[in-house]
């Protein structure tokens, strides 16, 4: 696995069970959407990352940085396609990917065929 920054910013694509947790929680779990809208380097963790994982997660203009969290029904709605963005390669800064109001909009434009994003590092796991 491969936490180096590529230059390009972003992160590297999620291992398919993480993204699978972190979205189950966040579309269903009051708690975890406070813990990650307060401290998404630990809610990060508590989904199975390594510290130096979340942190490489969050660095520079990463998709998991959010200022406000999208709705737990806009998560609902668009899990598999954020699944697929997730845990494809690319640099994964679609900066509102996970905000209120834009997570459909952002992420169905931001995944191509195949959940392709271009080409991107190693997988967070």
């Amino acid at each position: 696995m491969s936490i180096e920054n590529t230059g390009q910013g972003g992160h590297p694509p999620l291992a398919p069970e993480i993204a699978d947790k972190l979205l189950d929680l966040l579309s269903s779990d009051d708690q975890f959407r406070q813990l990650f809208a307060s401290n998404p380097e630990g809610a990060l963790q508590s989904v199975g990352l390594a510290p130096l994982q979340s942190e490489a997660a969050l660095t520079g203009g990463s998709c998991l940085n959010v200022s406000l969290l999208a709705s737990k029904e806009e998560l609902q709605a668009s899990r598999d396609v954020l699944r697929d963005y997730f845990t494809s390669a690319g640099t994964h800064t679609v900066v509102f990917v996970l905000e209120f109001g834009h997570v459909q909009a952002t992420a169905a434009g931001a995944v191509g065929p195949g959940g392709t994003i271009g080409s991107g590092g190693g997988t967070l796991s």
